[in-house]
Protein backbone atom coordinates (compact mmCIF):
# COMPACT_ATOMS: atom_id res chain seq x y z
CA UNK A 1 0.00 0.00 0.00
CA UNK A 2 1.60 3.57 -0.99
CA UNK A 3 1.09 6.05 1.41
CA UNK A 4 -0.11 9.73 0.22
CA UNK A 5 1.54 13.20 1.67
CA UNK A 6 0.32 16.22 0.99
CA UNK A 7 2.10 19.20 2.82
CA UNK A 8 -0.17 22.02 4.50
CA UNK A 9 2.47 25.11 4.39
CA UNK A 10 2.23 27.20 1.06
CA UNK A 11 2.19 25.35 -1.95
CA UNK A 12 -0.51 22.79 -1.11
CA UNK A 13 -0.83 18.95 -1.99
CA UNK A 14 2.18 17.83 -3.56
CA UNK A 15 2.33 15.75 -6.82
CA UNK A 16 4.20 12.04 -7.08
CA UNK A 17 7.50 14.01 -8.25
CA UNK A 18 7.91 15.94 -4.74
CA UNK A 19 6.62 19.08 -6.48
CA UNK A 20 4.44 21.49 -4.82
CA UNK A 21 1.18 21.05 -7.31
CA UNK A 22 1.14 24.96 -7.58
CA UNK A 23 4.65 25.12 -8.81
CA UNK A 24 4.05 22.18 -11.34
CA UNK A 25 1.03 24.03 -12.94
CA UNK A 26 3.00 27.27 -12.98
CA UNK A 27 5.75 25.58 -14.96
CA UNK A 28 3.50 23.91 -17.36
CA UNK A 29 1.92 27.55 -17.88
CA UNK A 30 5.22 28.70 -18.37
CA UNK A 31 6.24 26.35 -20.77
CA UNK A 32 3.06 26.48 -23.02
CA UNK A 33 3.30 30.81 -22.83
CA UNK A 34 6.93 29.61 -24.50
CA UNK A 35 4.89 27.28 -26.70
CA UNK A 36 2.56 29.58 -27.99
CA UNK A 37 5.90 32.72 -28.50
CA UNK A 38 7.44 30.65 -30.20
CA UNK A 39 4.47 30.24 -32.69
CA UNK A 40 3.98 33.78 -32.74
CA UNK A 41 7.12 34.69 -33.65
CA UNK A 42 7.43 32.04 -36.62
CA UNK A 43 3.97 33.20 -37.93
CA UNK A 44 5.39 36.99 -37.51
CA UNK A 45 9.02 35.99 -39.49
CA UNK A 46 6.88 33.59 -42.22
CA UNK A 47 4.45 37.30 -42.85
CA UNK A 48 7.08 39.45 -42.56
CA UNK A 49 9.33 37.40 -45.13
CA UNK A 50 6.12 37.50 -47.34
CA UNK A 51 5.87 41.40 -47.59
CA UNK A 52 9.55 42.20 -47.92
CA UNK A 53 9.45 39.11 -50.95
CA UNK A 54 6.19 41.24 -52.09
CA UNK A 55 8.04 44.96 -51.79
CA UNK A 56 11.36 43.63 -53.63
CA UNK A 57 8.83 42.62 -56.18
CA UNK A 58 7.34 45.70 -56.32
CA UNK A 59 10.01 48.01 -55.74
CA UNK A 60 11.86 46.11 -58.83
CA UNK A 61 8.68 46.44 -61.07
CA UNK A 62 8.84 50.13 -60.41
CA UNK A 63 12.38 50.41 -61.22
CA UNK A 64 11.66 48.91 -64.77
CA UNK A 65 9.07 51.22 -65.30
CA UNK A 66 10.98 54.18 -64.48
CA UNK A 67 14.16 52.63 -66.63
CA UNK A 68 11.94 52.02 -68.91
CA UNK A 69 10.85 56.12 -69.27
CA UNK A 70 13.90 57.67 -68.83
CA UNK A 71 14.92 55.32 -71.81
CA UNK A 72 12.08 56.69 -74.10
CA UNK A 73 13.30 60.61 -72.79
CA UNK A 74 16.42 59.98 -73.67
CA UNK A 75 15.32 58.02 -77.11
CA UNK A 76 13.63 61.31 -77.66
CA UNK A 77 16.56 63.60 -78.03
Amino acid sequence: MMKRYSCAGEFGTTTGSGLPSQVVVARNGASAKVVRLREAGNRFEVQLGELKRQFDAKARELSEEFLSAVGELNGEE
